[in-house]
């Protein structure tokens, strides 16, 4: 079976594309953006964590990151805490309205995942979550080597 490359970089593109727009739309009611509402989720597993070290997880750039936590501090979800081990870093904690906002953003990731599995079996869906997994875990291993060879470079 031959794979239709630019059909799954079309389909690939295309999906993310969607699901920006409808989690940009049915977020904004909590002053959340795809780029942020991720901070929060995070911080409802794993609270004090470092700017840095969410940066880290969520695999984005520290500039992004400190642009996505001022806002939601700016909002009141989350606050900034000195590390007294680390002077020059900041523990990261959800507020009570911060909290409060978690359930409501679950259900809209909810809302679309029922929209985007509609029709589908249950074997389809583990199919392609493993099949999404290897691709990903293909991306971070090839991101990894890049940013190696740019260092060496």
């Amino acid at each position: 079976m031959e794979i239709d490359l630019n059909n799954l970089v079309r389909l690939t593109n295309s999906l993310y594309r969607c699901n920006q727009v409808f989690l940009d739309k049915r977020l904004r009611e909590l002053e959340l953006t795809v780029g942020t509402y991720p901070y929060l989720l995070r911080l409802s597993h794993v609270e004090g964590i470092s700017q840095n070290d969410i940066s880290r997880e969520l695999s984005v750039d520290k500039a992004m990151s400190a642009r996505s936590i001022k806002k939601l501090i700016e909002i009141g979800y989350i606050t900034k805490v000195e590390n007294k081990d680390d002077i020059r870093a900041y523990k990261l904690y959800l507020t009570d309205k911060g909290r409060e906002v978690i359930p409501k953003i679950f259900k809209v990731i909810g809302e679309l995942l029922d929209i985007l599995l509609e029709g589908s079996s249950q074997e389809e869906i583990e199919t392609g979550i493993k099949f999404l997994e290897k691709v990903l875990n293909n991306a971070k291993e090839n991101r990894k080597k890049c940013c190696e060879r740019v260092k060496k470079a």
